[in-house]
């Protein structure tokens, strides 16, 4: 039996109809989602609909779970959080249900599945590290596989023996075969929405009999997707992946069946609507006040533009600047910290409950000024106790590229309160950044405010 395990489709049909299409003509008799149907991408409904007509079975994702009123959405970042409202409004009340009864793991024959983390799969942790994976291998042991989704980026974390550290392996051509008493957590990356270096939609392939997994990456045509995000009234500058570097890039990936813009999709919900053109000259009607409208708008755009300079969505950096208070991070609530977050202007305190507090923040886009080659972040956490046994902390800065990539700085730990900090470089290229903080506090602790100096 061929298992295909997808996960992260949001909201993107044709990228899930070109995964279905290559599992089936690769002999997939089962399709397992991890998770995320819904969320970022324009077509929520659809996707759904079209997931619920092939799967044999579905997790619960944290996208999926803010959509049907499990998880609050301030837990969002601001473009996550909008899109996942979108997303409750186009679903059903029957499609919502469908996601309130779907389990948050699932187990399968050798296998099992979980949207983040074993460890706390209502939490959905990030599984990134060789340390992350070891956390979720001593929740499950029962399963030499351990499928899980998230992060869009494909990886597989390998333990060959229980006695053997966990290495983490990059997706491999051949595939892996998992050897008798090895253990693997697999992630097959994204359908719908990709992180990585590529353009493709990823999923992952096993077959129980001979225990090999093979990852895939299908390539398939952008342009319906990029016409549904424009026609459904979503923010297409949050779509790094459609930007017209990212595009070029399609001849690289040799995009199979390219279809006609004009034959993409309209959501369910879209404000627009394509009309038939009128007879005659073939143009609707209210043609030349649109055109004389536009013109106007055009107008008064270049003056504006020309009378002021101004910034760009996301927060610029210049010289010694401080990053945007902790309560606007990407972070999670008193399930997702496991513990008790309170939040001041310029700090961020866990009190743990019984147990250490756990958890992770990262903050919003920042646009890097021009010509900076490094830059240093600078930080100080604050503990009632000088050397508080168990305390761990790390942080790295994400730097995204102008062909749309990502270049992950190393994380850097510590376990001690006070003033920290490093330097490091920029690469070329960048544009954009942001910064990530993991925690693990045995007693309460206090986040202040980050700072960022740019040379």
């Amino acid at each position: 039996m061929r298992v295909a395990f997808l996960s992260d489709i949001h909201g993107n049909v044709p990228a899930l109809e070109a995964v279905i299409g290559d599992a089936r003509a690769h002999g997939a008799s089962h399709v397992i989602c991890l998770g995320d149907t819904v969320g970022y991408g324009p077509q929520p409904a659809e996707a759904l609909d079209a997931l619920r007509a092939v799967a044999s079975a579905v997790v619960l994702g944290n996208h999926d779970a803010v959509a049907c009123g499990l998880l609050n959405p301030a837990l969002f970042n601001p473009f996550a959080r909008e899109t996942a409202e979108r997303a409750s409004l186009a679903l059903s009340p029957e499609a919502k249900a469908w996601l309130r009864g779907l389990p948050y793991v699932l187990e399968g024959d050798g296998f099992a599945c979980v949207h983040a983390s074993f460890d706390a799969p209502e939490s959905f942790r990030y599984v990134e590290t060789k340390e992350d994976a070891a956390l979720s291998l001593d929740a499950a042991p029962g399963f030499p596989l351990l499928v899980v989704g998230h992060t869009h980026i494909p990886c597989a974390f390998l333990r060959e023996t229980p006695q053997s550290p966990v290495r983490k392996l990059p997706p491999a051509p051949e595939g892996l075969l998992l050897k008798p008493g090895a253990r693997v957590v697999l992630n097959p990356g994204a359908v719908g929405f990709p992180r990585g270096d590529t353009l493709t939609a990823d999923y992952a392939l096993y077959d129980t009999v001979t225990r090999r997994i093979l990852f895939r990456a299908v390539a398939y045509d952008l342009a319906p997707y990029r016409l549904a995000v424009v026609r459904n009234g979503y923010n297409i500058l949050n779509y790094w992946f459609l930007s017209p570097s990212a595009r070029r890039r399609q001849t690289e990936q040799a995009f199979l069946n390219p279809t006609r813009a004009a034959g993409a999709p309209v959501g369910q919900n879209a404000p627009f609507h394509p009309r038939r053109p009128r007879k005659g000259l073939g143009l609707p009607r209210g043609f030349w006040p649109l055109v004389t409208l536009f013109l106007c708008l055009g107008l008064g755009s270049c003056v504006a533009l020309w009378a002021s300079d101004p910034e760009p969505a996301a927060v610029v950096l210049s010289g010694e600047s401080v990053l945007p208070p902790l309560s606007e991070w990407t972070h999670g609530g008193p399930d997702h910290l496991f513990g008790t977050p309170s939040f001041a202007a310029d700090a961020l305190t866990v009190t743990p409950q019984g147990s250490p507090a756990r958890g992770s923040l990262l903050s919003p886009l920042c646009l890097l000024p021009s010509g900076a080659e490094r830059l240093r972040l600078s930080f100080r956490v604050e503990a009632p106790e000088a050397k508080p046994q168990g305390l761990a902390y790390r942080a790295r800065v994400l730097f995204f590229l102008a062909d749309g990539s990502q270049r992950l700085d190393e994380w850097h730990r510590y376990k001690r309160p006070g003033f920290q900090g490093y330097t490091l470089r920029v690469p070329p290229d960048a544009t954009h950044l942001r910064v990530a903080f993991d925690f693990e506090a045995p007693v309460p602790i206090t986040l202040f405010r980050p700072t960022l100096r740019v040379f």
